[in-house]
């Protein structure tokens, strides 16, 4: 089997998601893509992240339509910061024979060998991915090693210009967002109230 993780903090999850997922299911030919939302992004400890529940539901309702894209917990049901690294060998250990390809956007793929452990996540996945617009690209290009290079798989499709962080301005202003956002989503925000700081 060939299996996508998909890590992010997906607060909230938008079509700009599903779009990659989908187009990466094509392109590498995955059986499947599994959401894993971050309970304890590293690199947002300090910023304020809607609850981890929330986010879990909002990627649930978002994935209805979608029968090769699955939730995960794994990140929820474990303690400390989700570094991705952990996720990928509770993967390995779960999947030993199968597949595995880690989706993720160039601006995280430019800092991807700072990451912990990033040479053992290379051992594990084929990295998946998706353009970014260049203005939110914050670092240049890390040098990286041949090994590297040889497991990416760049997705052909435009940069897609969506921000959760923008979105989540927009809900917070009582703004419309819906058109941006999966079925079903929108509503269940504005129903749970779950971006109303009123």
């Amino acid at each position: 089997m060939r299996i996508g993780l998909f890590g992010g903090t997906f607060d909230p999850p938008h079509v700009g998601h599903l779009m990659i997922a989908q187009i990466a299911s094509e392109v590498a030919y995955l059986d499947r893509v599994d959401f894993i939302p971050a309970a304890i992004p590293p690199h947002k400890q300090q910023q304020v992240i809607t609850d981890m529940a929330l986010r879990l539901d909002m990627v649930t309702i978002s994935l209805r339509s979608f029968s090769t894209f699955f939730v995960s917990t794994m990140e929820y049901e474990r303690n400390g910061p989700s570094y991705t690294v952990d996720t990928v060998r509770a993967y390995r250990k779960r999947y030993p024979k199968d597949d595995l390809f880690l989706l993720l956007g160039a601006d995280m793929y430019d800092n991807f060998p700072l990451w912990k452990d990033a040479d053992q996540i290379l051992q594990e996945v084929t990295l998946i991915v998706a353009p970014r617009p260049i203005q939110e690209r914050v670092v240049e290009s890390q040098p990286v090693g041949p090994a590297l290079h040889m497991k990416v798989i760049d997705l052909d499709m435009p940069a897609l210009e969506i921000s959760s962080s923008w979105l989540r301005e927009r809900l917070l202003a009582g703004l419309r967002v819906d058109p941006l956002l999966p079925e079903g989503v929108a509503k269940w925000i504005v129903e749970r109230g779950v971006y109303d700081r009123s």
